[in-house]
């Protein structure tokens, strides 16, 4: 029998880990914060409910309410130190998707100090859905005493 392929019926929405970063050169530094799953969105792919955290997405502090001294999604609408500027902590690296689903909080590695594409990298809009991180965003997360990433 000769080898041969057969493309399933149907379609599946692709989804993997973005690339935000314009070089590994030199090497980007991480910082390790844990990540509260009820601010990562629901999203339905293909009829499936998922939380999806994506490289290159903007984190910030979390420091009011059950979640505080987590980290979540930059979002300028938020009530719980998400949407204040100064409690960025850089661009999440750690592509997971489909462990927060359960709700469980998770481990991830936050790039501190690297060289990024703003135009790949992301934060929430007040509807929870990702759009292409703001200059205004991008300018908070260069050059401080904690962060130091460079856009390209």
């Amino acid at each position: 029998m000769a080898p041969s392929f057969v493309k399933p019926s149907g379609v599946s929405t692709p989804f993997g880990p973005r690339e935000y970063l314009r070089s590994t050169n030199p090497k980007p530094q991480y910082e390790s914060y844990t990540v509260a799953a009820s601010t990562v969105p629901e999203r339905v792919i293909d009829g499936s409910t998922q939380r999806i955290l994506q490289r290159g997405l903007a984190m910030a502090k979390i420091t009011s309410g059950p979640e505080a001294g987590n980290v979540g999604p930059f979002q300028a609408d938020a009530t719980d130190g998400r949407q204040t500027l100064a409690n960025l902590v850089g661009l999440n690296e750690t592509f997971l998707p489909w462990q927060l689903l359960s709700g469980d909080n998770r481990e991830i590695a936050v790039a501190t100090n690297c060289t990024a594409v703003q135009a790949w990298c992301r934060e929430l809009d007040a509807d929870g859905e990702e759009i292409v991180l703001t200059d205004t965003t991008a300018d908070a997360l260069r050059g401080t005493k904690r962060l130091d990433i460079n856009f390209a």
